[in-house]
């Protein structure tokens, strides 16, 4: 028996294309469901009792999100930590961010598409409350791939939202918009939505290790996201699910819990709702592996960290003999910015494989685009050379 399976290429492959084709993978839509109950059902198939937990968020919806001017339109994706205009939206004057008198206008966040970072950093909401307080009555931001496809920002702020409506729109389509300022016209920016209580769900396993008093380990992944992710999430999911498939064919010694989280673009809420459950884990736990963004991805940006010297060691030594190729290792003790800043937070040990890709955040994170399942294969070999030495560790 192959117990190393899980990470073939082609069983990857097949993994990340079965989760790409549930479709958009944002918390509690039906792809996100539909994920869970596959998760649970690929567990038990390899002998690993799995369930869904479920747990209550901010759900938005929205019917209309655009800009529209004399002569065009673009649609787009608010930011769901910020706020909601009316049926009809609000009509005033366009300016771009310049502007020394916002009062009572439309900002077009032209310096975005500059590389200003200001717009879409995770800290954000102190820029939007600014201009609230200046008098700008909504925000436009142009973000774009290489193609000029949008990219998205994650919610950071969803319990406490800022309360300025912002728009964000691919740059392809903000070259009309971006002309308009000069003309000095008025626009009208529709950000018709609301939030609602709705329930979203982990999947949650163990595998029993043969020591009862070592303690245990925590493999932890994100599986939600903006568009299909499939590069973005599909590598951690597969790699997360190949490391379950050879712990149950060989169990060591140490018990293993597993974690796929929703929340992960609505400031992590999957993972605060499993550690809210499990108060203890993160100090009681060995160590997390936790499987971040773009893993094994085409065009990466890898970057691994660990909470202190012997995991960063034991991660760069595995991540080296497994043959990844360049990666940014992270000073020992750096999280970045997935779900590893929690783990850091409660006091957990912790390694993490994370990064970008050419694709991150865009609907084109698709599979043929954006995946390469050779490189996750790779990462996936890694990441079970980090496990081994975890179960290494002394107590």
């Amino acid at each position: 028996m192959d117990v190393m399976r899980g990470f073939d290429p082609e069983v990857i492959e097949r993994r990340i294309r079965a989760y790409e084709a549930f479709g958009i993978h944002r918390t509690g839509w039906p792809g996100d469901d539909r994920t869970s109950a596959w998760l649970r059902d690929e567990l038990k198939a390899a002998g690993v009792t799995a369930e869904v937990e479920r747990f209550s968020f901010p759900r938005v919806e929205y019917r209309n999100a655009r800009i529209s001017w004399p002569g065009g339109q673009a649609d787009g994706v608010p930011m769901y930590d910020g706020g909601f205009t009316d049926y009809g939206g609000i009509t005033s004057d366009l300016c771009d961010d310049t502007d020394t008198d916002p009062f009572g206008k439309i900002m077009i966040a032209t310096s975005a598409l500059q590389g200003d970072k200001r717009w879409t950093a995770p800290d954000a909401r102190a820029l939007y409350d600014k201009l609230k307080d200046e008098g700008v009555l909504g925000v436009v931001v142009p973000s774009g791939d290489t193609e000029g496809r949008v990219v998205l920002r994650n919610a950071e702020h969803i319990g406490t939202p800022f309360g300025i409506p912002v728009l964000q729109i691919g740059e392809r389509d903000a070259r009309a918009l971006v002309a308009a300022i000069v003309l000095s016209v008025e626009g009208t920016i529709e950000v018709d939505g609301e939030r609602l209580k709705s329930v979203a769900s982990n999947t949650v396993a163990t595998v029993p290790g043969t020591d009862p008093e070592a303690k245990p380990l925590v493999v932890m992944t994100p599986k939600s996201g903006w568009f299909t992710c499939a590069a973005e999430r599909g590598g951690g999911i597969a790699i997360w699910l190949g490391i379950a498939d050879a712990l149950a064919a060989v169990p060591q010694r140490r018990t293993v819990h597993f974690v796929a989280s929703a929340g992960h673009e609505l400031h992590h809420l999957g993972l605060q709702d499993y550690l809210g459950r499990r108060r203890a884990l993160p100090q009681e736990a060995a160590a997390w592996l936790h499987l971040g963004a773009s893993i094994g991805a085409k065009y990466p940006q890898p970057r691994m960290g660990a909470s202190d010297e012997t995991l960063h060691g034991i991660a760069t030594a595995s991540l080296e003999a497994s043959g990844v190729g360049a990666f940014d290792p992270m000073p020992a003790g750096e999280s970045g910015n997935g779900e590893a800043r929690n783990l850091k937070a409660a006091g957990a040990r912790f390694v993490t494989f994370l990064g970008g890709h050419r694709y991150f955040h865009s609907p084109q994170d698709t599979f043929d685009v954006a995946c390469d399942a050779e490189s996750v294969s790779r990462w996936g070999h890694a990441a079970w050379g980090v496990i081994e030495g975890m179960i290494a560790l002394e107590d």
